[in-house]
């Protein structure tokens, strides 16, 4: 049986992944006319445009998460677990968008 906070964080994976998809496909659009082969700077410039909208939405339903459930007795623990998966979504995302 999962903890309370384990659930929080299935919970917080869930809408993260939503997160990824929906950012991901909103820059698919925005790049559909970016010649990599000649505006590869376009391209990044793009990609640090969404990366950083995708980062900033993590973090705030994180904090959503830490105020509501600041009573939890592993709360630190709780904000790392949080910090870990933003960063693995963000490298998700860059992956995925390098490959666009």
């Amino acid at each position: 049986m999962l903890s309370h906070a384990e659930n929080l964080l299935n919970k917080f994976d869930e809408a993260a992944n939503l997160f990824v998809n929906s950012i991901y496909t909103e820059f698919i659009f925005s790049i559909k006319d970016v010649d990599r082969r000649k505006n590869e700077n376009t391209f990044q410039l793009w990609t640090k445009k969404y990366t950083d909208k995708l980062r900033q939405i993590l973090e705030g339903k994180a904090l959503e998460y830490i105020a509501i459930n600041r009573n939890l007795p592993t709360i630190d623990w709780f904000h790392k677990k949080l910090v870990y998966m933003i960063r693995v979504h963000i490298q998700e995302f860059s992956y995925r968008a390098e490959y666009a």
